[in-house]
């Protein structure tokens, strides 16, 4: 049997939650090529191109501010209260890619955002596992064996006193 390539499983993940997101839904790559797009037409070259310069230019502003490594956990919005555009950035497979939807006539934005950030975080649990199983990532460790303590000279006396009504 044939491995699905990351658009074909990207839309395995998708397809299905369409009916219930009153948006378009879009998985670009960092250099601006569409993996999916639930609104295939003349606009879904632009949209990736622009995702992704509209996220590096965020990038090096927000580097002016400040230095981020990880902008992972970052998201980027441009909205109203009804519509706007939402992006999240996500690896996979150790290369980044951005999911966002674009929305109009939204009667409840929250909700949306929350909808998105679900999608993000499941395609990055999937992709993750599949890549555990295929033996691409290494596996998490576990701790067997305390390294170390936070407190090496406290009593137990001094610890009941720590979390009495008291205090210290």
């Amino acid at each position: 049997m044939k491995a699905l390539t990351i658009t074909q499983k990207v839309k395995h993940i998708l397809d299905p939650k369409l009916a219930g997101i009153k948006a378009r839904l879009f998985v670009t790559r960092e250099d601006g090529i569409t993996i999916y797009d639930s609104t295939q037409d003349h606009t879904t070259t632009s949209v990736a191109a622009l995702v992704s310069g509209v996220w590096q230019a965020s990038e090096a502003l927000m580097n002016l501010v400040s230095k981020q490594d990880d902008v992972q956990h970052f998201r980027l919005g441009f909205d109203t209260s009804s519509q706007g555009i939402f992006l999240f950035p996500f690896a996979l497979n150790g290369k980044k890619y951005f999911l966002g939807a674009i929305y109009t006539d939204c009667l409840n934005p929250g909700q949306l955002k929350r909808q998105v950030t679900l999608i993000k975080e499941e395609m990055e649990r999937l992709f993750e596992a599949e890549a555990l199983k295929a033996g691409a990532l290494p596996k998490p460790s576990v701790m067997t064996s305390r390294q170390g303590y936070l407190f090496q000279d406290i009593s137990d006396a001094e610890m009941d006193r720590l979390f009495s009504l008291g205090g210290i």
